[in-house]
Parts: C-alpha cells; structure tokens; sequence
C-alpha cells in the first residue's frame, strides 16, 4: 500500500520541482517576479489536481474488472410466458419467479461499455455463465460473469456471455433457467426489461 502510494506521489513531486528550478532562466537576475504568489499557487495546484486525476485513473485501471458506474438496484423482468423476474438465490441456483421476492434485486454494474456484471443484493452472488450454458451464483467476480448487454429492436435488453460468445440468458415459459446454449437473440425467453420497481 505504501509503495502504491509513494509511485503515485513520486511523478507529482518531481513535476514541483522542476517547475521551480525551471521558473527562473538559468543565469538570469534575480528580479522581483511579476506574477503575484497567488497565481503561481494556483497554477501549482492546478497542476498537481491533474496530476492526482491521473495517477488515480491510471490506478483504478491497474483493476482486472474496474467498475465504471455505481451499482444501479433493479429487476430483471423477462417477457417470456406470464413474465419472470430473473432471481438468484443463496444456494446459487438462477430462475424466474413471476410475483419479485427479495432475491429478485440485483445490483447491474459497467464494466467497460457494453459490458456489465449483476449480482443480487440479498443472496450476494454474481451471475455467471458456464461453457455449457448454465447461469449460476457465485462469491467470486470472474471473466465467466462478464455479460454482453446489448440492446435489441424491440427496446429488450439481452445479456450474453463475454468469455463464451453465443451463450445468452434465458428463462423458460414455466420461469427455469434455460441452456443459453439453445437458445439465439431474437427469442423472448432471452429479452429482459430493466425494472425499478415490481
């Protein structure tokens, strides 16, 4: 933690320094400077704001998964049958439950742009999905719970595997979990509505 902090810090000092030694032309007269102390501080501090903007940012990516937005609190509604709202409970099993129960909130979080992770705020599992095209809960953020969200025409959203392409989401007309291996984009056991409330 000490040396993280001290790589961070370290580009931002010798930025300060040189800015002093570099003020005055080498061999030039000591003369009364014409800028008032409070410009200088305040470009100093500009500088070193920017600085710290940086080394923060560059510090977040350094992150195998950074987390660009905040966690948004939702349903998951899919429109598949009578209309299921996706749920993932503690013993990591994922289904769909017509009336939402309090396994039913999820927290969706960006990745990168276009792709996010969702993890349910009672059970705290993040949905994953296998090679062979079964969503579970798990306690570990992995590659397998990268999700593609892509917008379809129809304004549904699907949710596809990142690290096994082809692999999507899906609910059966009776709210099981279906092989996201069976199933493609434009079938309504794979479309999902973002909701806020039930």
């Amino acid at each position: 933690m000490c040396l993280t902090m001290v790589s961070l810090l370290l580009p931002g000092f010798l930025l300060l320094l040189l800015f002093c030694v570099c003020h005055r032309p080498v061999g030039a007269k000591r003369q009364e400077p014409v800028a008032s102390p409070e410009n200088d501080s305040t470009r100093l501090r500009g500088l070193w704001k920017l600085h710290m903007r940086d080394s923060l940012l560059k510090g977040k990516g350094s992150s195998p998964h950074p987390i660009r937005e905040g966690p948004k609190q939702q349903l998951l509604y899919c429109r598949v049958g009578i209309g299921y709202h996706l749920q993932i409970l503690p013993n990591g099993s994922v289904g769909g439950v017509h009336k939402p129960t309090e396994y039913s909130w999820l927290k969706m979080f960006a990745i990168k742009h276009g792709v996010v992770g969702i993890k349910g705020v009672k059970s705290g599992l993040y949905l994953c999905m296998s090679g062979q095209g079964l969503a579970h809960g798990v306690e570990q953020f992995s590659d397998n719970c990268l999700l593609k969200e892509n917008l379809e025409e129809n304004h549904y959203t699907t949710y596809s595997s990142l690290s096994h392409p082809g692999i999507y989401l899906a609910l059966s007309h009776k709210g099981d979990l279906r092989k996201g291996s069976s199933v493609g984009r434009h079938q309504s056991c794979t479309h999902f509505l973002p909701r806020r409330t039930p």
